[in-house]
């Protein structure tokens, strides 16, 4: 697993990335997913050719026994970068072309494809999939979005926006004004 990832997930989690906030995050399933996708990952591309059967097969046993004990799929097909977070579990699938870094899933969350579809999702970096949303087939989504809860993404989102609703309505992020001083 990249220490990326971890980090990432304990700065979410406990506000900063100790090495004890990190130990910490091994005891949750959605970190035991990301490390076996992240196996994955790295026994499709080991060489020579015996060792890197030998390491897919036991990826293969450790992807099945880690879908059935937290309910995760995370292909190893998917490309995600650095920063993954699975937060929660349960009920989550990823499938999808490339996912750029700092990409963050809550439980019940689908992203795969449509039958006859040409190509998986792309997902672009610093993205949040909450709770319960469905990506599904031949989109693209855009840097810095955020698709809300139970959302069903059929269409391209562009970068800096939120998408809510079923089907998805596409709307600017938002950016923070800072308040003024009163004085």
């Amino acid at each position: 697993m990249k220490n990326n990832d971890l980090s990432r997930k304990a700065t979410f989690l406990y506000g900063k990335s100790t090495l004890g906030n990190k130990l910490a995050l091994l005891t949750q399933r959605g970190t035991w997913a990301v490390l076996v996708y992240r196996f994955g990952r790295f026994a499709g591309n080991v060489s020579p050719r015996p060792l890197g059967l030998l390491l897919k097969v036991m990826y293969f046993g450790l992807f099945y026994i880690t879908q059935m004990l937290t309910g995760i799929s995370i292909q190893a097909y998917a490309n995600i970068g650095k920063g993954m977070v699975v937060m929660n579990f349960s009920g989550i699938f990823v499938l999808a072309e490339k996912i750029g870094d700092n990409f963050t899933v809550y439980e019940g969350v689908t992203v795969g494809n449509i039958r006859g579809a040409p190509r998986l999702a792309i997902i672009g970096d610093n993205v949040t999939l909450e709770p319960g949303c469905k990506i599904l087939g031949d989109v693209t989504i855009g840097n810095n979005v955020i698709v809300r809860a139970n959302s069903l993404v059929l269409t391209d989102i562009p970068d800096n926006s939120i998408a809510m609703g079923n089907p998805a309505r596409i709307k600017p992020l938002e950016t923070v004004q800072p308040a003024e001083k009163q004085g």
